[in-house]
Parts: C-alpha cells; structure tokens; sequence
C-alpha cells in the first residue's frame, strides 16, 4: 500500500513553515488562477493518497466490521492524540488567519473520543493514552512543526475534519453494528460517538460543502498552494503508518467500501460471502459504453431533476445520459448530490467541486489528472447506473471520450485492479475523493 517515500527517508519531520506571509499585494493579486476553487485543486492533487486510505487493511476491517476491539482501542487512543493536540492549538489560534475562516467548536472530537474510549476500554480507558505511540508521537511532532505556519496547520484542520464529516459517517454505521455484536463494556452508547455531530453540523455534507467554500474564499498564492499541497501529502503519510500500527495490533480480513456498501443494501448477505467476491476480479475497467440512441437537449434533462414523482432522475457525464434513480438517497430530493440531478456534471467530477454555478459547463480546460479522474467517473457510472439511455446533443463539450486516457480503476470499487503483470498498466488515475477519509471526499458516495 502507498507511503509515502519521503516518510522512509527519516523519522524527523521537515519544516515546510516559510518565513514571511506569502498573500501579499491587492486582493486578487495573490489568488491562483484556477476558478475552480482551492480545495477542488487539493483535492484531485490527493486523490491517490486518499484512495490509499480508503483501501487500506485497517479501513477494511471496519468496513467488514471485523475488526478487533483492542485493534480499535488502539485506533481510537491515535485519533484522540491527535484531535486533542490539533484542537488545543486550534482554540489558542482561533481569531488567526486563516484559522478563524473555519474554526468552529461544534467540530471538535475530543470529548467524543473520550467517550468512545470510555465505551470500548472500559473506566480504565486513559491508561491506553497515557502515551502516544511511535507513530502517532511522529505525527504530533510533524504537528507541531506544521503549526508555527497557520496556512500548514489549516492543512491538518481540513483533512481531519473533513474526514469524519463526509466518509465518517458511513465508518460510524459500521462501527455502532460492530460495537452491538460486540457487546463492548463500560458507558452506555453507540461506541461511535466520534462520528456524531450536533444539529448546528447537519447534514453533514452541507457542513462539509460550507467549510469548503470557506476555504475557496482565502487568498491563497500559487507558492503557498504547492506548499499545503506538500504539507497534506506528508499528513497523508503518517495518517497510512498510523493505520499500520492500529491493523498490526490484530489482523482481520476486511472488505472493500464498495462491497460494504453493497451488503449494507443487501442485509441477507453475509461478510464472508462479500469477502468472497474479492477474488472474482477483472484487471481493468471495460471501455465506455456505447450510449443507447436517445438525443437529450439540456432543458428536456433539466425536467428529471427529482423533484416529480412521476419522471426519472437523471444525470450526464461528459453528455451521457444516465438514470440514477436507484440511488434516490443521494440524487433525488434533499440528497447530497441532489445538485446533479437534472444537469451535466463533467466539470464538478473531473476537478472535484460541488460548486452549481459549474453544473452544464462546456468549455472549460482540463489538465491530465483532470482527464485521468473524468475517465475513471465515466467507468464509474456505467458500472453503477449501466449504459447511457442517450446523449445531449444540443451542447458539445470541450472535451470528447476519445481525448481521455483509458481509466484504470473504478473509483470505491475494488471489482477492477491494476495488472501489475501488463507493462501498460499504470497506478490508479486521480478517480475519486473521500472519504472516508477519508480524509474529505465530498463525492464519496456517489
């Protein structure tokens, strides 16, 4: 699994702190170019190292609800660590910029985690975090390296809050089931009070979508960019060696998000028959579908927004025409991606925005890993919501299916893998976010 090679090159952090601000000059001086928004461009330049979490064993195993109790004690004495650290730093810094455009204490999960390890390790829970692991102990040192720049300690605010506002809440569904069959003793609860959130962060999509766009609106240079770009990077790193200390405690075959997904819709199954699956692999995504005949125009799309009873939900990418009306849940009224019904999304998947004001856009520019994520959410959708009923033809994008690269992995899936034994195979495009992390992944359940 990815780690990250800096993270092998020593154990002392390097300070990525520069020694002036660098937001200077008029008010949009200093803005990076792309109008696509900051966090789009974080987002799809981690793509890979959040794939890398939502794929590895530890993830897994909370998925498959198989984990071990000690093995989540163990995870949950890191998380407190380290949300203790970032948020006592947070709360002495909340009037700084950048800090105080996100700060909020309805965040904060230390209190949750006490709770939570009160649940699964009993009254004598604080013996478990009496000192940070090694790994852990390498994260806060980075931390607190990271803290003496504000911009690279907003870094470990969004990916730590976002992942458990957005991929959080599935691994909190996961957790309560396993914690019930469990049958864990001390406090009464749901044993995942981590992913709780009060009313004032719900739904928490919309909280996620709000922090995002609270980002977007700071300053931010092209330099300091690709500095928080390194910072969040190396945070992604020590995140994957912190699950390998957690998995390493009691190892448990786990099942991929897509498969957990799957049962979850389908209760008769059991782990092991997901578990079987994992062996009934393809290599690689089939190519596109040729869509079915049908021609769309924007405004007979834009009728099959989800708000009528009688008519389909549907969606386009890259003008194909899909009815997404299985997954109700997310597209269909009050939904997370209720936005993309009724309209073509293309430039939101390939750049990771949940930004309106993008939906039907046609011209536009993409770059290569832009590509890369827009093929993988072509083979995503025809593997979820099979062939397009049709295509919009009254509008032509500024990209064609035959200008992207051949996607190599179906994004949340892990149906299709990379065939190390094809010399033409490369490593997974930039095809999702997350997550469960996951790390932040405003389109995680697509």
């Amino acid at each position: 699994h990815f780690l990250a090679e800096r993270g092998r090159e020593g154990k002392q952090p390097v300070s990525m702190a520069a020694p002036t601000d660098p937001v200077q000059g008029s008010k949009y001086a200093a803005l990076a170019p792309d109008a696509r928004g900051h966090c789009s461009w974080f987002l799809t330049r981690t793509n890979k190292e959040h794939t890398a979490t939502m794929e590895h064993p530890w993830m897994k195993s909370i998925y498959a609800k198989s984990f071990d109790q000690q093995a989540y004690v163990h995870y949950l004495a890191g998380q407190y660590h380290m949300f203790h650290e970032l948020e006592d730093m947070c709360i002495s810094r909340q009037q700084e910029w950048p800090l105080k455009a996100v700060y909020d204490e309805a965040l904060h999960r230390t209190d949750a985690l006490r709770r939570d390890l009160r649940f699964w390790a009993g009254e004598a829970w604080e013996q478990h975090v009496a000192t940070p692991t090694p790994q852990i102990a390498q994260y806060l040192q980075q931390l607190r390296v990271d803290s003496s720049d504000p911009w690279l300690l907003l870094c470990h605010h969004f990916l730590q809050y976002n992942a458990v506002l957005s991929g959080g809440q599935f691994l909190g569904s996961m957790v309560s089931a396993r914690a019930s069959a469990v049958h864990a003793s001390g406090d009464s609860g749901s044993g995942a009070t981590l992913y709780e959130f009060p009313p004032e962060c719900q739904p928490t999509h919309a909280r996620v979508q709000s922090y995002i766009d609270a980002v977007d609106a700071l300053e931010i240079s092209d330099e300091l960019r690709a500095r928080m770009l390194t910072c969040m990077r190396a945070v992604y790193a020590l995140l994957l060696r912190s699950f390998d200390e957690s998995y390493a405690v009691a190892p448990t075959q786990g099942i991929s998000y897509a498969e957990s997904k799957n049962a979850a819709a389908a209760p008769g199954e059991t782990t092991s028959d997901a578990t079987a699956q994992v062996s009934k692999r393809r290599k690689v995504p089939p190519p596109p579908m040729a869509p079915k005949d049908r021609a769309f125009t924007l405004r007979e799309l834009a009728a099959h927004n989800g708000q009528r009873e009688d008519l389909p939900i549907l969606t386009a990418v890259l003008g194909r025409v899909y009815d997404v009306s299985v997954a109700k849940d997310l597209f269909g009224r009050g939904g997370p991606y209720e936005m993309f019904a009724g309209h073509d999304g293309t430039y939101n998947l390939a750049v990771m925005s949940l930004k309106r004001h993008t939906l039907n856009k046609f011209d536009y520019e993409l770059d290569d890993d832009d590509k890369e994520c827009l093929a993988d959410w072509v083979a995503y959708f025809d593997n979820r919501y099979s062939q397009p009923l049709g295509e919009i033809r009254d509008k032509q994008h500024a990209v064609s299916l035959g200008q992207l690269p051949r996607a190599t992995k179906i994004p949340f899936s892990n149906e299709y893998e990379d065939d190390d034994d094809d010399p033409k195979s490369e490593s997974p495009g930039t095809a999702a976010v997350t997550a469960a992390s996951t790390a932040a992944a405003p389109m995680s359940k697509l």
